[in-house]
């Protein structure tokens, strides 16, 4: 009975490792079309961010990185982790690559508008307006106003084009500026007092955004303060005492712990700069 069990233990050892070589390559070749697709959109959303660098590339430097590292500190917590966050290393920069363009357009956004003013005044349409803005101004608005015009002068539609950019900036000024551009190709109407107008609206909301920031000025500051603090004094405890707390730099289990400290940091940021943000 003894060797009977055996032999039926072997032949379902052996039955399941059959089936795992089989359905192993058929694996692989879905993990490999999934990882080519999502990291070929993201490598596409990144080229028309003007960002020139594949995410594979971003996804090995990182995961090098790691190694090293952890090569050179004698930490594979701190290797692994890094080559972890290699791995979501290209969402994270153009999320972070999102946010500075999208301000700075908008930094850039009522200089041109009151150009598209001007062209109007002059007897010119939108497009010729645009078309001011790509030469006349410098990037990022005079880049993603290219792009507008390249798909224009392609045979798409100005509309569509707009929409597109409203999609690609997270402005809340652009975004009134291209509904308003939109509702009057759609109703009529003069073009000229609708920029005006439209000037005049997203002028007055700016006010209204500065004297936001400055109310929650302490917010953002205690924020800042609550991130770094906790570090400094970790830094301040290593120069006063290195024996006291040097071990936790040493040992995985201190490692890993410091490492925890600095995901759940990250996160009460996140939580409390959305809990101070004021939604005007």
């Amino acid at each position: 009975m003894n060797s009977f069990s055996r032999l039926m233990l072997s032949v379902t050892v052996f039955s399941f490792m059959l089936t795992v070589v089989n359905l192993l390559p058929s694996v692989v070749s879905t993990f490999q079309a999934r990882y080519k697709d999502r990291f070929g959109h993201l490598s596409r959303e990144m080229d028309s961010f003007f960002i020139h660098l594949k995410a594979t590339y971003i996804v090995i430097g990182s995961i090098a990185l790691g190694i090293v590292l952890g090569v050179v500190t004698g930490s594979w917590i701190l290797g692994i982790t890094l080559a972890i966050l290699g791995v979501f290393a290209p969402k994270i920069a153009l999320a972070v690559w999102k946010n500075i363009r999208s301000a700075q357009v908008e930094n850039q956004l009522m200089d041109a508008l009151v150009l598209i003013n001007n062209a109007l005044r002059s007897g010119l349409d939108i497009a010729s307006g645009i078309e001011l803005i790509t030469t006349n101004m410098k990037p990022p608005i005079s880049e993603e106003f290219g792009t507008v015009l390249n798909a224009y002068r392609l045979g798409g539609s100005l509309e569509t084009a707009l929409v597109d950019l409203t999609r690609r900036v997270r402005s809340r000024p652009l975004e009134t500026a291209v509904g308003a551009v939109l509702i009057q190709r759609e109703m009529g109407g003069n073009l000229v007092k609708t920029f005006e107008q439209l000037i005049q609206t997203i002028r007055e909301e700016a006010k209204l955004q500065k004297k936001v920031k400055a109310l929650s000025a302490q917010g953002r500051t205690q924020i800042a303060f609550l991130a770094v603090f906790p570090w400094g004094l970790a830094v301040l405890f290593y120069m006063l005492s290195p024996d006291m707390f040097g071990p936790a730099l040493v040992n995985p289990i201190g490692q890993a712990v410091l490492v925890g400290l600095a995901i759940w940091e990250a996160i009460g940021i996140l939580v409390t700069k959305r809990l101070v943000a004021v939604d005007v």
